[in-house]
């Protein structure tokens, strides 16, 4: 898409689409919802059934509670291409899973959408691993948020209080977009700022040792676990050297050795 985006925001516009599927190219939006956020507060919001150029299956109107009777008289995409693009402006936009709206925005308009755009799923990835699926209705469930309908409206409302409880995590656990998309040796993390929160036990396993980390981590923030590490007496460093006690491998590196290959840190480190 090109405008892809992480930043955190307090003015921007959340988008959500219902469609007849999952293809832009074949299928075509039903409805279209749209909040104004200002300030992290909603400000403005606008709703509008489409009406197809073919008529909607059973699947979809048992999905989403609409029917054809309820888009009949309702305007065609491009009737309403104006109010939706002014009402967006030049906002970032926040969805979830926004490439599929964004997509088929693109080619209901037969337009490229210009503004910049942010996937709260990108996010939900990153803060909560603990979860198999990151779905909306996996979020809204799992934080106890407003139950998302399949309706646009419902959906916006359920992503905005989404981007907002992520927000507030991150700020919780003084986390940085940097630090959610760290990669390599922790590029992006500070390690210098990581203190101890306790008195570390000399006889624990990390006192005084040199430790690495390499990969992603499948079920913690990298960072957190190196203020586990740093609580527990360890010594963080950004690169494996002579001093190196232990190598701490991520997912990827994990998956690389099991085909026979080794990163460049674990070809470094001193067994």
């Amino acid at each position: 898409m090109g405008n892809y985006t992480k930043q955190i925001i307090a003015d921007y516009c959340v988008l959500d689409t219902e469609t007849t599927g999952l293809s832009a190219y074949y299928d075509e939006i039903i409805e279209i919802g749209i909040l104004r956020v200002r300030d992290n507060a909603i400000v403005d919001q606008y709703s509008q059934l489409i009406r197809p150029k073919y008529e909607i299956d059973a699947f979809i109107t048992e999905l989403t509670g609409i029917t054809n009777e309820m888009v009949a008289g309702m305007p065609y995409i491009m009737e309403v291409k104006d109010a939706v693009l002014s009402f967006i402006g030049s906002d970032i936009i926040v969805g979830h899973n926004t490439s599929f709206d964004m997509r088929f925005l693109n080619a209901g308009f037969h337009q490229k959408l210009s503004n910049q755009y942010m996937d709260t799923m990108q996010f939900a990835r990153k803060l909560y691993p603990e979860l198999k699926h990151h779905r909306l209705s996996d979020m809204t469930e799992y934080l106890g948020l407003s139950n998302n309908a399949h309706r646009s409206i419902a959906d916006c409302i359920s992503t905005k209080e989404l981007y907002d409880a992520q927000k507030a995590l991150m700020a919780e656990k003084g986390l940085k977009i940097e630090d959610l998309w760290a990669h390599g040796s922790g590029h992006g993390i500070d390690i210098s700022s990581i203190v101890p929160a306790t008195e570390a036990s000399k006889d624990g396993f990390f006192y005084d040792k040199h430790v690495v980390f390499t990969g992603k981590l499948e079920k913690m923030i990298r960072k957190d676990a190196m203020q586990l590490v740093v609580n527990l007496g360890g010594v963080l460093d950004n690169t494996v050297t002579k001093k190196t006690n232990c190598l701490i491998l991520g997912n990827n590196d994990y998956n690389a050795i099991l085909h026979g290959e080794k990163s460049s840190k674990h070809k470094k480190g001193k067994w």
